[in-house]
């Protein structure tokens, strides 16, 4: 079920509480007054013709009595709010009272100066007990000035209906809010363009990277199927050795069993020596002594 009521739908639903002869046509336009004051609190804000629609944005206004009623001649228009950052590029700020997703992805530093645009439209006279929410309004808790022009709302002093007035405040914060989201969607879009970009760059990167790993895993896979060549064959050439150390020290061992015997042939002969030597001498002196 949509909220959206359009303006004639709410006048005809006013004319069955409160009928009325008047026929809202085209206003006219009066003749621009002397309009000098502005006010802060209701600068930009936006302006409902109850019965026409949304006029533009409260721009000054100024004051003047008529038949002993005091009434508030209202400049109108449209306001902008633009940036220009130091290498001259000109951002929108602010758009009908709302900001665009430029005042979140810059900061105030990042501008060298500020433009603002006033695009003026017209002059509107209305009676200050018109101006239905200009207290809520100027307190900042509406974000549409609501102007009963026509009295529609307040026909033969009846009381307003509060609930037509809420409705309307809300689809206008509901378009505020609604604004406010696209232009953060469009900012969290950006932001996920450039991650993207940053993305791919990183990814190209890491693919060329990939590619020379790859360039240095062949050459050491070369290098290690020379080495394990080179390892077999020192394998092979140390076998050779081994068996020859083992066959030298087999020679060794047989050396000593031969050197080992003959110091035995040795020890048998000197001892046979010492008994001949002993025999000799025994002999000498038994000639001698005969």
């Amino acid at each position: 079920m949509s909220w959206y009521i359009r303006p004639e739908e709410i006048i005809a639903e006013i004319r069955k509480i409160y009928p009325t002869e008047k026929v809202i046509g085209p206003p006219e336009r009066p003749i621009a007054p002397r309009v000098t004051f502005a006010n802060e609190y209701l600068y930009g804000v936006l302006i409902y013709i109850y019965g026409e629609g949304v006029k533009g944005q409260y721009l000054r206004h100024g004051y003047f009595d008529r038949d002993g009623k005091r009434y508030w001649a209202i400049e109108y228009g449209w306001v902008s709010l633009y940036g220009r950052t130091a290498d001259g590029k000109v951002l929108p700020l602010v758009m009908l009272g709302v900001p665009t997703r430029f005042v979140f992805e810059y900061k105030p530093r990042d501008f060298v100066g500020f433009k603002l645009e006033e695009v003026p439209l017209g002059y509107m006279e209305c009676l200050e007990r018109q101006m239905i929410n200009v207290d809520r309004v100027m307190r900042g808790e509406d974000p549409v000035l609501i102007i009963d022009k026509y009295d529609l709302l307040r026909g033969n002093g009846a009381p307003v209906p509060s609930e037509s007035i809420d409705r309307i405040i809300e689809q206008q914060t509901l378009i505020e809010t609604l604004q406010r989201a696209l232009w953060e969607y469009e900012k969290a879009i950006n932001d996920y363009k450039t991650n993207i970009a940053m993305l791919e760059a990183r990814n190209a990167k890491l693919q060329e990277l990939i590619r020379s790993y790859e360039e240095r895993l062949i050459k050491l896979a070369t290098e290690v199927t020379g080495i394990q060549q080179e390892l077999i064959r020192l394998r092979e050439e140390i076998l050779v050795r081994a068996a020859e150390a083992e066959s030298l020290e087999e020679t060794r061992r047989r050396l000593r069993d031969l050197i080992d015997e003959l110091s035995e042939m040795v020890g048998d002969v000197a001892g046979w020596a010492s008994e001949l030597k002993r025999a000799v001498e025994v002999k000498r002196r038994e000639v001698e002594s005969k």
